[in-house]
């Protein structure tokens, strides 16, 4: 089976090493894409075992973003069997109760889209010292909030049409209870201050303006350290961590799904946070 993962970055400094191990550990062979909107911070320049796709920089645009990934997805389509697309804080993880790796999931799943449970990754302040990004996350962090925004079909054996964030697509998803986005943006308090002070700052353009995409990272530093940290702290004060299970607020997504706009979208909500199996430390 012939695998492509993509990703589109600018400035991932941090994540893009992550990203790279991951994905490359997972699934051995596949040839992995990065696009780079033009990063300026040399996070692109050495990159080893990765196929660069370089583009001028230009104010940041959700539905451009969106449209050059489907077509270069259609067009990688003609010579590999599955295309993934993620972004560069978004790592895709089989349950290893259930699946070796990956690739064994790929190869066991004949579904045509797939989305994964898509999950948070949280910082518990006070308790967890910062993180190693050179070291295995999954193990430095244990906590994670099941968030249905991040619940993404990322995995196609068809050409797609995304909304703005690849959220949502043209086809009905496949979604799995047995695959895991780990979404790392909130992974340690010091890295997403300085991310969202990028995004927060760098150009937009006026469509994106004009529609509101993106706004969540345009948020103030106060409005995303609230709901990023100090909400999921003060749950786990009150309530304690649940089961790590989500096949409830996986449910409530798969019957919310319904065509809007040529998308099949789905309710946003925010679920259960739950702590991490040990059996999932150091997959990531």
């Amino acid at each position: 089976m012939k695998i492509a993962i993509t990703t589109m970055v600018y400035n991932e400094r941090v994540n893009l090493p992550i990203w790279i191990r991951h994905y490359a550990g997972h699934c051995p062979g596949a040839a992995l894409f990065v696009v780079d909107h033009g990063s300026n911070d040399d996070s692109t320049r050495g990159l080893t075992g990765v196929n660069l796709v370089p583009l001028p920089r230009s104010p940041f645009d959700d539905q451009t973003r969106e449209e050059f990934v489907a077509d270069f997805q259609h067009a990688l389509l003609r010579f590999y069997d599955v295309v993934i697309y993620t972004d560069c804080d978004e790592m895709l993880v089989a349950d290893p109760r259930k699946h070796v790796s990956l690739a064994s999931f790929l190869a066991a799943t004949r579904s045509e889209v797939i989305a994964p449970t898509g999950v948070l990754l949280l910082h518990l302040l006070g308790i967890e010292p910062p993180i190693d990004p050179s070291a295995p996350i999954l193990g430095q962090r244990r906590y994670v909030w099941f968030r249905a925004g991040m619940c993404k079909p990322s995995i196609a054996r068809v050409p797609l049409r995304w909304s703005t964030g690849f959220h949502s697509c043209d086809r009905i998803p496949d979604y799995r209870t047995d695959l895991y986005q780990f979404h790392l943006s909130a992974m340690d308090v010091d890295i997403a201050q300085e991310r969202w002070e990028l995004t927060r700052t760098m150009a937009w353009s006026e469509r994106a303006l004009t529609h509101g995409w993106g706004s969540h990272q345009r948020q103030s530093r106060s409005e995303r350290f609230h709901w990023a940290f100090e909400v999921p702290a003060e749950h786990i004060k009150v309530h304690g961590a649940a089961p790590f299970a989500f096949e409830a607020d996986l449910k409530r997504v798969v019957d919310s799904t319904r065509m809007v706009n040529r998308f099949y979208q789905f309710d946003w909500f925010a679920g259960r946070i739950a702590q991490v199996p040990e059996g999932f430390f150091g997959l990531i």
